[in-house]
């Protein structure tokens, strides 16, 4: 966790600033499976067609130790790990464990924003509840989450989504941190610019040789790379709407 709850809570307010949770499931799909067949359980597992043409959709954590993703080539995936089980999607079983999750957020507050099937915003700035520290909110969801589903989601807390998101990838799987309005400057300048949404690690190798390497060593990026940024980002956003 970046900070205390007391101090966390003394920043935001003293700003005046949002409080804004990124809930995000930790291998979702291949989770799913997992949990639903034992037999699958702590064995490299890819979501998605075993075909020649075939790509994997997701990949537990168990594959992605071998270098397995999402959106690789099935084939590829098995080059990588031999021994990689494939198991078919189930898409209506992912679709009614989102919704039930989402059910668990709506209790604390109305202002959800769904990014896909795994993962989304959180508003808590006032919420259901009436609890002034979000990361105790992230904690009693997070909490909620594994009792209710036998999954686990990691959790980023900030008072912006941007940094929200980058938060809730810096302690995966499980995990759980915070970074605060005090933090959130030199946090970024530290950042890979593959962290960037949109920006994948294809393009940052290309950013890479023009000196980008790290948002810090080149602090005024042309607009057209944030143009590039947002428009990816909004493109999977529509794809899962």
């Amino acid at each position: 966790m970046g900070i205390g709850d007391g101090a966390e809570q003394a920043a935001t307010e003293t700003r005046g600033l949002r409080k804004i949770i990124h809930i995000d499931m930790d291998a979702f799909y291949a989770s799913v499976e997992q949990r639903d067949h034992p037999e699958l359980r702590g064995k490299p597992v890819a979501v998605g067609g075993s075909r020649e043409r075939g790509v994997v959709a997701a990949a537990s954590y168990e594959a992605r130790a071998f270098g397995v993703h999402s959106a690789m080539p099935s084939i590829t995936a098995k080059r990588k790990c031999p021994d990689l089980i494939f198991v078919k999607p189930r898409f209506e079983a992912y679709k009614a464990i989102s919704l039930q999750i989402r059910e668990i957020f709506a209790e604390y507050t109305p202002i959800i924003e769904p990014l896909s099937l795994d993962e989304a915003y959180l508003d808590v700035t006032e919420n259901l509840k009436g609890i002034s520290v979000a990361t105790q909110i992230a904690e009693e969801i997070r909490a909620r989450v594994r009792a209710e589903t036998e999954l686990t989601a990691s959790a980023g807390v900030s008072y912006n989504k941007f940094l929200a998101k980058v938060a809730s990838d810096h302690r995966k799987p499980d995990g759980l941190f915070v970074i605060t309005p005090k933090m959130g400057p030199s946090f970024v300048e530290t950042l890979p610019v593959w962290k960037f949404h949109g920006i994948g690690r294809a393009t940052a190798r290309k950013q890479t040789r023009g000196l980008i390497g790290r948002v810090g060593a080149r602090p005024h990026l042309p607009q057209r790379h944030f143009d590039r940024c947002r428009s990816a980002h909004l493109h999977r956003r529509r794809r899962y709407q």
